[in-house]
């Protein structure tokens, strides 16, 4: 998958749905289905043109909205794409439903409905004269770490909870893994590193006090085939993770197919180059 196509479907996920023709959805649709509202990383909330400490912000692709929680505003506000339009939501009406996750009960929103609009790389809206942004978050672009990926993106975390290892494929690893470096080249703005590279980062989590190194890079989202690292490795898809024994590449695994079990991938190239 070419680093464009990848950039598309992750980063502006949400701006494609507010784009789309919405003639039948009416103002009641905005109370339904209004679940699985799960932390975001990939926007920030500027009130009055300030970043706003501690916001949270809550994505649904289910319901098609954002929810956004800061104690500056005057109340939660729920950004519909299906309405193209901006809701209070009444605070004790928010129900967490798991990890980094929440629901909206029946009668959550309250009042009229408020427009937005569609700003650069983000949405624009007021909420009793409080002028709030969303704005698309700068890519993690350069050497990153696993704390700061899970930081950027909680929604890595947590689909590297859910992912469940081999056990008898992790220790292998183990035992073959001396000398070993994993470099992963990823983009934060790609859809195929969302879904597939939390589960890699769950081995490393696993491997922590193995032999084995894990390092990797971002790729920023304006130029990323110019990036350097893209050139000096021949990377060719997003995630690649490039498996180094003593200083030389031993094989590589990338794209979703090599991803889909990735300790499966590590041991099959570590076996075959002991």
């Amino acid at each position: 998958m070419r680093l464009s196509i990848a950039l598309t479907a992750k980063a502006l996920v949400f701006l494609a749905a507010v784009a789309l023709p919405l003639a039948t959805a009416g103002p009641s649709r905005a109370q339904d289905d209004l679940r699985g509202f799960e932390l975001a990383g990939d926007y920030q909330l500027f009130l009055e043109g300030q970043e706003a400490a501690g916001a949270r912000l809550y994505l649904s692709r289910t319901a098609g909205a954002f929810l956004v929680i800061a104690d500056d505003l005057p109340s939660p506000v729920l950004l519909s794409a299906r309405n193209q339009s901006a809701y209070k939501v009444q605070l004790l009406k928010i129900s967490p439903a798991g990890e980094d996750t929440v629901d909206l009960l029946p009668g959550a929103l309250f009042g009229s409905a408020m427009p937005f609009r569609q700003i650069p790389k983000g949405l624009e809206f007021q909420v009793d004269g409080v002028r709030a942004q969303l704005r698309q978050r700068p890519s993690l672009a350069g050497e990153a770490t696993l704390e700061a990926l899970y930081d950027h993106d909680p929604g890595y975390r947590r689909s590297a909870n859910a992912y469940e290892t081999d056990p008898a494929v992790v220790a292998e690893i183990v035992e073959l893994g001396d000398g070993v470096e994993i470099r992963t080249v990823f983009g934060s703005w790609c859809h195929v590193c969302e879904r597939f590279m939390p589960r890699g980062l769950k081995v490393h989590e696993q491997l922590r006090e193995s032999p084995l190194r894990f390092t990797y890079y971002g790729l920023g989202d304006d130029n990323p085939w110019g990036d350097a690292e893209v050139s000096r490795l021949e990377v060719k898809e997003l995630p690649t993770a490039i498996v180094y024994r003593n200083g030389r590449e031993i094989g590589r695994y990338a794209g979703g197919p090599g991803w889909t079990r990735p300790e499966v991938s590590l041991r099959n190239i570590l076996r075959e180059n002991p």
